[in-house]
């Protein structure tokens, strides 16, 4: 079963698009994640098979919004492509401020809060069986640093 994954898509990007000269193939995989935005998150598993996606991510849509502007700056877009691309951004950073699943929302710090206990919400949360490794519970630093470059 093939899945595509949020996060890694996002991370990825610059160097399978931008590096190598694909500029015009970046649009495409943006605008279409960016249908998919669900109480300010991206699901970071999309599975083909009809499964439901697990929006399961904190990072995952704030990779999104790096990306988007790493794209903007180098491809021309159309102003619909660009508005479709806006509106997907503030329906994001929307979420992140009233709060949206697994508890994530800005604090009144200006920081993003996020946490479940058990649950891998950041690409640095390890987990073996019910053994939490690297718990990343509260305000990471790494989401931080995404959340102050998408703003």
């Amino acid at each position: 079963m093939l899945h595509r994954l949020g996060r890694d898509t996002f991370i990825s990007m610059r160097g399978l698009c931008l590096a190598t000269g694909r500029h015009a193939e970046a649009p495409g995989i943006l605008l279409e994640w960016s249908s998919v935005v669900s109480e300010g998150m991206l699901p970071n598993r999309f599975p083909d098979a009809g499964e439901q996606p697990e929006y399961n991510s904190v990072d995952a849509p704030l990779w999104f919004i790096v990306a988007a502007h790493n794209f903007c700056q180098t491809v021309q877009l159309s102003n619909d492509d660009r508005r479709t691309l806006n509106k997907a951004i503030e329906a994001i950073l929307e979420g992140y401020s009233r709060g949206t699943r697994f508890g994530i929302k800005l604090g009144s710090d200006g920081l993003l809060m996020r946490g479940q206990p058990g649950v891998q919400l950041t690409w640095m949360y390890a987990k073996v069986g019910d053994w939490v490794v690297t718990p990343r519970i509260a305000k990471p630093v790494e989401v931080q640093a995404l959340l102050n470059n998408a703003l």
